[in-house]
């Protein structure tokens, strides 16, 4: 059940990447031209791909998580263990990565909150700040999430093998 759950949030980040990226492109895009061609940039332009560059940064960093070694680790010990040592390693690693997800999300979930009581806006086209900050606890949770599969996923082997030894 939890598998599925997992794969339908992979599938919806999948798709919110894809549009976000077309977004982010197509703003760059037309921003790029207007500014040599026309001699006028889209000033709110660059306000929503740096947002939006904070969404697909923090998104795709979520579906890394997902795969076993996705993100970028440093194998240098890892590589070298092997049983039970390499299995400590691993939770040890996932539990640390899960700690600073969950302070991540928070800060965010914070950031955001205040945001929305002080009415804080952005600068060019004045739309409230706090659906920017969203992001953050959003995309957290997300890691999480993939973090507590990738290690489930992770312990489920290490128990199959172990079964076969």
């Amino acid at each position: 059940m939890f598998k599925k759950v997992m794969s339908m949030i992979a599938r919806i980040e999948k798709y919110l990447l894809a549009v976000t990226m077309s977004v982010t492109l197509a703003f760059t895009f037309a921003n790029v031209i207007g500014r040599f061609v026309f001699n006028h940039s889209l000033a709110f332009a660059d306000e929503l791909v740096i947002a939006l560059f904070v969404l697909v940064s923090l998104m795709g960093a979520a579906l890394c998580a997902r795969e076993n070694d996705g993100l970028i680790g440093l194998s240098l010990l890892s590589s070298r263990l092997s049983g039970k040592k390499k299995t400590a390693q691993k939770l040890f690693s996932g539990i640390i990565c899960i700690i600073y997800c969950i302070v991540l999300t928070w800060q965010g979930f914070i950031r955001m909150v205040s945001s929305m009581q002080q009415g804080e806006h952005t600068f060019v086209m004045h739309l409230p700040r706090w659906i920017f900050w969203a992001f953050i606890p959003l995309c957290g949770i997300c890691l999480i999430l993939h973090f507590i599969e990738n290690l489930s996923d992770f312990l489920k082997e290490s128990r199959v093998g172990e079964g076969e030894k």
